[in-house]
């Protein structure tokens, strides 16, 4: 279980930082990210699990098991996102706290310290042959500003190239 968990982070580590640096100028423009998925749309579905198995193809339930225990418990670190200030689980429910006592103002904030807003991505969920993987990616620019979609990635010869994208939104 342990190669696969490494297999798993290395191939996670690749297929974000060259979603990074093919959406400078799109998605992730943004100085500030979110460290957990935030302001994404979670797909309007009856059953997540069974949605992205069916696009990924995934036929072993251990293995999305696993990719959903990876998924949910995915926390994005500066080694990813490099130069983006990485906003905690912690510091928005600090913003919500504050927010409900009228002690705090979350639109002025994002103005103040992030640049176009704020950025989310999803940890991909890959296929047990680790060539294809779904994502969530958006970005969050005000009260009702924003956009996001869910891709499938396929690795093609040593680069993962985005083969589709649906779900979008924006706001």
């Amino acid at each position: 279980m342990s190669e696969l968990k490494k297999l798993d982070s290395e191939k996670t580590t690749e297929l974000l930082t060259q979603i990074f640096e093919d959406e400078k100028n799109g998605f992730l423009l943004t100085n500030c990210i979110t460290e957990k998925t935030r302001g994404v749309n979670y797909p309007m579905v009856p059953d997540f699990d069974e949605y992205v198995k069916n696009h990924l193809g995934i036929k072993d339930s251990i293995h999305y098991k696993l990719q959903s225990e990876l998924y949910k418990q995915f926390v994005l670190t500066s080694d990813i996102a490099k130069g983006k200030n990485i906003i905690t689980q912690s510091q928005f429910k600090e913003f919500e706290r504050k927010s409900e006592l009228g002690e705090f103002r979350f639109w002025d904030w994002l103005e103040d310290n992030c640049t176009d807003g704020y950025s989310s991505i999803s940890k991909p969920i890959f296929n047990e042959n680790y060539t294809l993987a779904y994502i969530q990616i958006g970005n969050v620019c005000g009260g009702l500003c924003g956009g996001g979609e869910e891709r499938i990635y396929e690795y093609i010869n040593g680069k993962w190239i985005e083969k589709e994208n649906f779900g979008n939104w924006v706001s």
